[in-house]
């Protein structure tokens, strides 16, 4: 397999004559329960690499990254999406940025370290099962004539519920307004090889400025590997002092080492992708055949099952007592990440259990995905400030000095720095949150 960084750790890692008198303290050898994982558990020296000052493997390993996402250039990241949307945004530092308001909490904690201006769009929301759905192009379009000093657009595609956004259109728009696009591509990193180039899905989100994405959560990477990548011409080393002012300087060589195994994986197995979206499809029709509600749209992550239901909680409760454990039950939802990784017999399993538990359709909702409202003080300073916890019955008129996150899916319902309405009150309540932390 030509994956050179993943090689690189490997041969120093199995070679036995090494003596290791270098970080980190187990040296490949403490029984901690993980063998024989530990000894692939290395750190930077003149014979493995370097994620900040990086050698020929690792730059090797990029490039191959770059070119299988059809991007300019590609670097590994050890901290997850959350250090690459801190990465990313470091770019438009000072700046003020358009934001879809269903954005991960790390994307607005990184605004508020960074000084930068967000400007929302405010997402609609389906009412026939409560899901939030993508910004549309002309949602952007609108946002841009309103403010012509917007330096960038930053969305989340696919969002939790596996909707896309039309990227392709909205980065036109951008080019036209002069804006960058990022795009948090955390849920999509797979969408590349799950159809063929004129798929709009496969297209998807590469064709942004900055793409972010958090590969391990959909192909076969140790958690918290990501690959940051760009369309536009930055330095390596630029990108790098900008991810250490918030990254750890000991990245782990075993996430990295995965990103590298993972790319190479993914290149060599692209049908496999393409067969588990076909079996995934038949399951959403069989299901939908029997009454279920799958939740859909014209572009979507085909490898992302997220059914409706008003009895969510209940069938959640029994999957668990049959083994069979979900991404995520939020609302009415109830949301199934599938990978090359999960066999036929165990989707057939899971579509079998829901036709027999037989969810029940979808309560119509209120239609509103978030509580309009505004800052009234810098999100940094409600941050720092000194803080009180309230009822949130007797928050009305108080300036939000927390996030309040159902996690997953780590979008938050309130902002630091953002004033409390009685619809945002009302929203909290009607979402079982009963303590505010105000300023």
């Amino acid at each position: 397999m030509n994956a050179p960084f993943y090689n690189k750790i490997k041969q120093y890692a199995e070679d036995g004559s090494v003596i290791r008198f270098h970080m980190p303290g187990h040296k490949g050898k403490a029984s901690l329960g993980f063998d024989p994982t530990m000894k692939y558990d290395v750190t930077e020296v003149d014979r493995t690499d370097n994620l900040y000052f990086p050698q020929e493997a690792l730059i090797e390993a990029e490039k191959l990254a770059a070119e299988l996402f059809e991007v300019k250039q590609t670097v590994f990241c050890a901290g997850g999406a959350t250090l690459g949307n801190q990465t990313a945004l470091s770019f438009v530092r000072n700046k003020k940025v358009l934001f879809e308001r269903n954005i991960h909490v790390s994307a607005f904690n990184a605004t508020m370290l960074l000084d930068i201006e967000p400007v929302f769009i405010y997402n609609k929301t389906d009412k026939a099962t409560g899901v939030v759905l993508p910004i549309e192009p002309n949602d952007v379009e609108n946002a841009l004539n309103e403010n012509n000093d917007i330096s960038a657009v930053f969305l989340t595609s696919p969002n939790y519920y596996g909707l896309c956004a039309n990227c392709e259109e909205i980065k036109k728009i951008c080019e036209k307004h002069g804006t960058i696009l990022i795009v948090d591509n955390s849920h999509g990193a797979h969408l590349k090889f799950v159809g063929e180039q004129n798929d709009a899905a496969t297209r998807g989100n590469h064709c942004a400025d900055i793409i972010i994405d958090s590969a391990h959560k959909t192909l076969p990477v140790l958690t918290g590997g990501a690959f940051l990548h760009f369309n536009i011409d930055v330095k390596r080393e630029d990108v790098c002092a900008r991810m250490l002012a918030f990254g750890s300087t000991s990245p782990s060589f075993l996430i990295l080492s995965s990103l590298d195994h993972a790319r190479a994986w993914c290149d060599e197995n692209r049908e496999q992708f393409k067969e588990t979206r076909k079996r995934t499809e038949i399951m959403k029709r069989n299901l939908e055949a029997n009454g279920i509600t799958v939740v859909s749209s014209e572009i979507h992550d085909p490898l992302r099952l997220c059914i409706a239901t008003a009895n969510s909680e209940k069938i959640d409760e029994e999957l668990q007592k049959r083994n069979i454990v979900p991404e995520m039950c939020s609302g009415q939802c109830i949301v199934f990440m599938f990978s090359p990784f999960n066999s036929s017999e165990e989707l057939e399993i899971l579509e079998r259990t829901l036709i027999e538990l037989s969810p029940e359709p979808p309560i119509e909702t209120d239609g509103l995905s978030f509580p309009t409202t505004n800052f009234v003080c810098s999100p940094k300073d409600a941050y720092f400030g000194k803080a009180v916890e309230i009822d949130v019955e007797e928050a009305v008129g108080r300036t939000a000095a927390r996030s309040v996150i159902p996690y997953p899916p780590g979008v938050a319902i309130l902002f630091p720095g953002e004033k409390i309405t009685e619809q945002t009150v009302h929203y909290l309540i009607k979402r079982n949150t009963e303590k505010v932390k105000v300023i």
